[in-house]
C-alpha cells in the first residue's frame, strides 16, 4: 500500500505544475464547449427571401403543355400507299409490299407461281402454304391478274417425272396419264383425262388450263 502511496507524493513545484494543467483542461473544455452552443444557434434566414420550396417543387413536375397555333396534321401524302401487284409478273420484292405479306410469305408464292406455270385465277394464291382467307382478303383489292400466257404441259410428249412436278399432278396421278397414252394411243383431245378415275370434274378443270395436245 505505501509502495503505490509514494506515487502521490509531489513537491512544492510539482503541486503547482500539476494545478496548472489541470486549469488549461478545465479551460480547454469550456472553450470547446462555448463554440458548440454557438455554432448550433447560429442562423442564415433572410425573412425576404424566403420560398415556398413545396410549391416549386409541385409546379417543376408538373408536365409542360406547348400550345400551338398550327398543329401538325398527317399528310394524306405520307401515308404508305399499297401499290397493285401483278400476280404473274411481280417478284418477291414486289409482294413484301402487300400488307401481311413479308419475305417467307413472298418466296411462297413467287416459288408456287413458277411450279405452276403461273396464276390463272387470284384466288390460287389461297393454295400457297400460310396464306389463308383473311390475309387474301386484306391482300386482294392490291392484286392484278393481268394478261399471261400460262405454260403448259404436252401431255402427248411429257414423262412421269415433268407431270408430277406440278403441284395439281400427283407421281400416281402422272403415271395413269402416261399409261393411258401408252395403251390407247396419243391423246386426241384433253376431255379423254376424265376417263381416268383419279381425275374428277373439279381436278380437271384446275389442270386443263396447264395442258395442251400439241
Amino acid at each position: 500500500m505505501r509502495s503505490i502511496i509514494k506515487y502521490f507524493y509531489f513537491n512544492k513545484r510539482e503541486r503547482l505544475a500539476l494545478l496548472v494543467f489541470l486549469f488549461l483542461l478545465l479551460l480547454i473544455n469550456l472553450s470547446f464547449r462555448f463554440f458548440e452552443n454557438e455554432a448550433k444557434y447560429l442562423h442564415y434566414d433572410h425573412p425576404e427571401f424566403q420560398a415556398d420550396w413545396i410549391a416549386i417543387d409541385s409546379v417543376e413536375q408538373q408536365p409542360k403543355i406547348h400550345t400551338s397555333k398550327n398543329p401538325i396534321q398527317p399528310s394524306k401524302t405520307m401515308a404508305t400507299q399499297v401499290p397493285l401487284v401483278n400476280i404473274n409478273l411481280a417478284d418477291s420484292f414486289a409482294y413484301k409490299k402487300l400488307p401481311g405479306i413479308g419475305v417467307k410469305y413472298s418466296s411462297r408464292i413467287v416459288r408456287y407461281r413458277n411450279l405452276l406455270g403461273g396464276f390463272y385465277a387470284k384466288e390460287q394464291l389461297l393454295e400457297v402454304y400460310g396464306i389463308d382467307s383473311a390475309l387474301f382478303n386484306r391482300i386482294s383489292s392490291h392484286l392484278l391478274l393481268g394478261n399471261y400466257n400460262l405454260r403448259k404441259m404436252n401431255v402427248n410428249v411429257c414423262g412421269e417425272k415433268d407431270l408430277s412436278a406440278h403441284p395439281y399432278v400427283s407421281y400416281k396421278l402422272a403415271k395413269l396419264i402416261v399409261k393411258y397414252r401408252e395403251h390407247h394411243g396419243r391423246y386426241s383431245s384433253l376431255e379423254e383425262l376424265k376417263t381416268i378415275p383419279l381425275i374428277d370434274e373439279q381436278l380437271f378443270r384446275k389442270i386443263v388450263l396447264y395442258l395442251k395436245l400439241e
